[in-house]
């Protein structure tokens, strides 16, 4: 009905992670939907009727966020680039935080601020003294572009005090991403407390109103891989933020927790479909029709410093044990275009399907679509047994849509 390649997601384990996650946790902490992970408008809607809030990176999660249904007040806004047009639709739109990653940028959100008329709110992002442990990627901790270093954080605080046109928010804090322990991630939010108190003095009543912990929750991507033990982290960080919470410094605050990958991995899977197969030198490869231009992730080509060997299934042959080893690889003109070696799989054959799992989150998103101008797959929204589309698949003549050709 839908073709391959193809994107499936089913909304029915989606809300049962979201809601598992939710029940368990104390009521202090608010989930915010990291946008990068999945922004499909479709996925979108369904967390803001879930009840999180949005953060996002881009004009164009911005925009996508506010279609879904989200209010200015849900949403906080991070990325250590953004452009003036971008700051000016977010402070013109009154969202919750903008989360400052600069002092030049706190300077521009200023100038903004007074040439619209608003007062921007913003949070300081900062970078840590500690360095980050259990994260696969670091984006704190060491020499970064993302956050303002700790060492700086007084002299960003003066700043935002002394501009009239900003409003200070809060203190933002996220580290790194992919992580699988339990223990790292809750130090870092112990960390992020501990820096937020010595901010407090810069704050009005010596008060920190909001305090964005990250997340950067991860997924096992391979059999070796652990699973984060999501329990023993929730129930730690419940005593956590109710002791805080009942702090002079935190009182009324509120408490964020960015989430994207742990909320939407598991509930995707990819499809393409088995074009050829083919023995080469003792090696057997199954060629799909959707490879690292939708799925770059599952390949190994986001600069992964580890290469992460995705789950993959024979999607329509189950019930089969995997008897053989199989190199599967896509389309492209290219060797990158690789998911990995010695699959086990049942002897595949021309029109089976492959599936990828864990798929939900930085797959089409993080993915080179143009790349040799393959027109973008589709992706369908499963619930109750009924899918919808929520994504059309692209023409060649979508590829061509936007592009120009020149006169002599």
């Amino acid at each position: 009905m839908f073709g391959t390649p193809l994107y499936v997601y089913d909304l029915d384990l989606l809300k049962r992670v979201y809601t598992e996650l939710r029940q368990g946790l104390t009521p202090h902490v608010e989930i915010f939907y990291s946008v990068k992970a999945n922004p499909a408008l479709g996925i979108c809607g369904v967390f803001h009727r879930l009840g999180t809030g949005a953060e996002i990176a881009s004009l164009g999660e911005l925009e996508t966020v506010l279609k879904a249904g989200f209010s200015p007040d849900e949403i906080v806004y991070a990325g250590p680039g953004k452009t003036a047009r971008e700051l000016e639709a977010a402070v013109e739109a009154g969202i919750l935080s903008i989360n400052a990653e600069s002092l030049d940028e706190l300077e521009d959100m200023a100038e903004i601020g007074e040439r619209l008329g608003k007062r921007a709110a913003v949070s300081v992002r900062v970078n840590p003294v500690a360095n980050v442990s259990g994260s696969h990627q670091r984006m704190g901790g060491e020499a970064s572009p993302f956050g303002i270093d700790e060492e700086k954080l007084p002299e960003a605080l003066r700043l935002v005090a002394s501009r009239e046109s900003l409003e200070l928010r809060g203190i933002h804090v996220y580290v790194g991403n992919q992580i699988l322990d339990a223990a790292s991630a809750l130090r870092n939010m112990e960390n992020t407390l501990e820096i937020a108190r010595r901010a407090a003095p810069f704050f009005p009543e010596n008060r920190v109103p909001l305090v964005n912990l990250g997340g950067g929750w991860g997924v096992p991507y391979y059999k070796r891989e652990p699973f984060l033990d999501a329990a023993r982290l929730v129930d730690s960080l419940n005593r956590l933020i109710e002791e805080a919470a009942r702090e002079p410094v935190f009182r009324g605050a509120r408490f964020i927790l960015e989430l994207g990958r742990f909320l939407t991995a598991p509930c995707g899977v990819f499809l393409a479909r088995v074009l050829y197969t083919k023995e080469s030198r003792g090696r057997r490869f199954a060629v799909v029709d959707g490879g690292m231009q939708f799925n770059a992730m599952a390949t190994g080509n986001l600069g992964q410093k580890i290469r992460r060997r995705f789950l993959l299934c024979a999607a329509d042959r189950m019930d089969e044990e995997g008897v053989e080893k199989w190199d599967v690889v896509g389309p492209l003109c290219t060797p990158m275009d690789h998911y990995g070696r010695d699959y086990e799989a049942p002897p595949l054959k021309g029109g089976d399907l492959v599936g990828v799992l864990l798929a939900g989150a930085y797959g089409l998103t993080a993915s080179p679509v143009r790349f040799l101008s393959h027109p973008c797959c589709a992706e369908v929204a499963v619930s109750g047994g009924e899918a919808r589309p929520i994504r059309r698949r692209e023409t060649a003549k979508d590829v061509l849509d936007k592009q120009f050709l020149l006169e002599e």
